[in-house]
């Protein structure tokens, strides 16, 4: 979601890179440890939760979200990004909402119907979101305003709001994708024509003038 917010990720970048310099020079974490640390820390959560400590597993939750971000921020300070690392961010991230949502399952929360279809809508935004550059951002986050919000509530609006972002983002997509055609000069089967008559000139003997 921040990537949309670039204003606001610097001003977090500047105040967390004291802890961020502290995390790896000092404890000598890389952004791979500190990625799956914020896994434990939901596992954690989905637990506490589950046993009936809603407050603690939200505080849980929270200290896993801020491990999640101080992964990127410590591949960005120090120059250790990678595609790899941020598929299995995207992987832990995934893992860790499976392992919340059970907790909140296991609690009687909210109906398994609604907390099912959340986590799947959240699967349809992440297969498209990397190529749509499109993310709402409903997710755990949601789950603090449950201290005033029904959780059934909170779980249909991440229900609703990632699958939402899932139609955008196609919608983005499909856009991308016209507009590459027009650059090319004219829609799929006009580009595939030409395609195919150019193979076919090449195939056609040139002869030359007597």
């Amino acid at each position: 979601m921040l990537d949309s917010l670039p204003s606001l990720e610097a001003a977090i970048g500047s105040v967390s890179r004291p802890v961020v310099r502290f995390l790896h020079l000092k404890l000598g974490l890389s952004p791979s440890q500190l990625t799956w640390s914020s896994l434990g820390f939901s596992i954690g959560a989905a637990i506490a939760v589950g046993a009936g400590h809603l407050q603690a597993g939200l505080i849980l939750i929270l200290v896993g979200q801020i491990a999640d971000h101080l992964d990127g921020s410590v591949a960005r300070e120090f120059h250790l990004a990678s595609p790899e690392g941020a598929r299995l961010d995207t992987l832990v991230d995934r893992l860790s909402e499976a392992a919340v949502f059970i907790g909140f399952l296991v609690a009687g929360l909210a109906p398994a119907k609604v907390i099912v279809l959340a986590f799947v809508a959240i699967m349809l935004l992440t297969s498209i979101a990397e190529r749509s550059r499109f993310d709402p951002g409903f997710k755990r986050w949601m789950l603090y305003f449950g201290l005033w919000v029904p959780y059934p509530i909170l779980f249909s609006v991440i229900f609703v709001a990632n699958l939402a972002g899932f139609v955008i983002g196609l919608l983005i997509l499909d856009i991308k994708f016209q507009n590459r055609m027009d650059a090319l000069g004219g829609d799929l089967d006009t580009i595939a024509s030409r395609a195919a008559t150019a193979e076919t000139a090449e195939r056609v003997p040139r002869t030359e003038p007597a």
